[in-house]
């Protein structure tokens, strides 16, 4: 039997054709981390300050410090460009909502499924980093967001 066939094969197929959540289908947290993911990468690009829509958005200057760092990490370490939407759709991508998982993971301090994540493209040396980054993040974002 194959991988496609059966029961099992059913599943694969399901998960292939689930489609991805949309930002308002999201908390708010995390549909204005998405949101300022895509600002901070377009800014970047077009040589601009995300700063002051950052801080609006993450409601403190250590969150968007933190939050900037914590984009470094991730683009420096991810074997390709990550793919992300534009600032203005509600769709989400796969890079996106698998930085959301790795963040949920370092919010609940689950290390081990952090890991699981991105261990097959990110060596361990960028993992640490970016689970430092991330939790650091979290903690500054965490106590200022509703």
């Amino acid at each position: 039997m194959g991988p496609w066939s059966g029961k099992l094969g059913t599943e694969n197929i399901a998960k292939l054709i689930t489609p991805l959540p949309d930002l308002m289908s999201l908390g708010k947290a995390e549909a204005q981390t998405i949101v300022a993911l895509r600002v901070a990468v377009m800014s970047q690009k077009c040589f601009r300050d995300a700063r002051p829509y950052l801080q609006e958005r993450l409601g403190s200057e250590l969150a968007v410090s933190r939050f900037l760092i914590m984009v470094e990490a991730i683009g420096s370490a991810w074997p390709e460009s990550v793919k992300i939407g534009r600032a203005c759709c509600p769709h989400t991508m796969p890079d996106e909502i698998l930085l959301l998982n790795m963040l949920r993971c370092a919010v609940q301090g689950n290390r081990p499924s952090f890991d699981a994540l991105i261990c097959e493209m990110i060596d361990p040396c960028s993992r640490d980093r970016i689970y430092l980054d991330m939790t650091n993040f979290a903690a500054a974002y965490g106590t200022h967001s509703d």
